[in-house]
C-alpha cells in the first residue's frame, strides 16, 4: 500500500447494526452457507492489526453497511 494509502471495507458491523435482528439473520446464513460469520468492530480491529493495518474510523451509511477505515500501522 503506498505512503498515505487506505483501506476500504463495505461491512456489517455485529455490534453497531441499525436492524440488530436482519444482521443476525444475516450472520446465520452466512455460516450455514458458508461458514462465514458477521463480526464486530473489535474483530475487525484484531484482524487488520494482524495484517499491519489500525482502523481509524468505522462510517455508518443510510443502509445496515458500514465503511471500515483501515491504514497502514507504521509503529
Amino acid at each position: 500500500m503506498p505512503a498515505g494509502g487506505r483501506l476500504l471495507i463495505l461491512e456489517q458491523l455485529l455490534d453497531q447494526a441499525p436492524d440488530p435482528v436482519r444482521t443476525a439473520f444475516t450472520d446465520l446464513n452466512m455460516l450455514v452457507m458458508t461458514g462465514g460469520l458477521e463480526r464486530t468492530t473489535a474483530e475487525y480491529a484484531a484482524l487488520l492489526a494482524a495484517a499491519g493495518l489500525r482502523l481509524t474510523q468505522t462510517i455508518p451509511t443510510s443502509s445496515d453497511v458500514f465503511v471500515l477505515e483501515a491504514e497502514p500501522d507504521r509503529n
